[in-house]
C-alpha cells in the first residue's frame, strides 16, 4: 500500500519515544532551557543513581533543569553526554547508553559509561533513572 503525498503515516511508538529522548540530549548540548523545559512534564523526576553531590532524585521540571545546569556549571560547560545506543520498547520505555565526559577547573575529568532508562508519555519525559559505570571515580569528579 502507497500513501499520497497529503497522506501522514504516524511514527511508530518507539520512535516517537526516542525522536523526545534524542531532542532531550540536543536541547541540553544546545544550552537551550526553553526546549529542555518543554520536553518534560512539569512533574518529572531525575533519579541520578550514585551517592555523590549531584546524586538523588530531582522532582519537578525546574529541579531537573537545576541538575543539569549545576552539572553544566560545575564543569564550566565542558559537560558532554553523548548517546551512543537509543532502545525503545514501544511502549514509553527508553534505554539509552551514554558516554559522558567533562572537565573540572581545578583538573579532573571523566569519561565515563552510563545508562539511562527513560519513561515516555505523549511528548514529554515522566522520569529519567541515571546508572554510572564508575561510581566512586563519579563521586570523587564531583567532589
Amino acid at each position: 500500500m502507497t500513501a499520497s503525498s497529503d497522506t501522514v503515516i504516524p511514527a511508530a511508538p518507539s520512535a516517537a519515544d526516542i525522536d523526545v529522548v534524542r531532542a532531550v540530549f540536543g536541547a541540553f548540548a544546545s544550552g537551550d532551557l526553553a526546549a529542555l523545559t518543554d520536553l518534560l512534564r512539569p512533574d518529572a523526576t531525575w533519579h541520578h543513581h550514585n551517592d555523590d553531590r549531584l546524586g538523588g532524585v530531582h522532582c519537578g521540571s525546574d529541579a531537573i533543569i537545576a541538575y543539569l545546569t549545576e552539572s553544566a556549571l560545575l564543569t564550566a560547560g565542558t559537560l558532554q553526554a553523548a548517546p551512543e545506543s537509543v532502545m525503545a520498547d514501544g511502549e514509553g520505555h527508553v534505554a539509552i547508553q551514554v558516554r559522558l565526559t567533562a572537565s573540572r577547573p581545578d583538573g579532573r575529568s571523566m569519561d565515563c559509561p552510563q545508562v539511562l532508562l527513560a519513561t515516555v508519555e505523549g511528548s514529554r519525559v515522566r522520569a529519567i533513572d541515571q546508572f554510572v559505570g564508575d561510581p566512586a571515580a563519579v563521586a570523587a569528579f564531583w567532589a
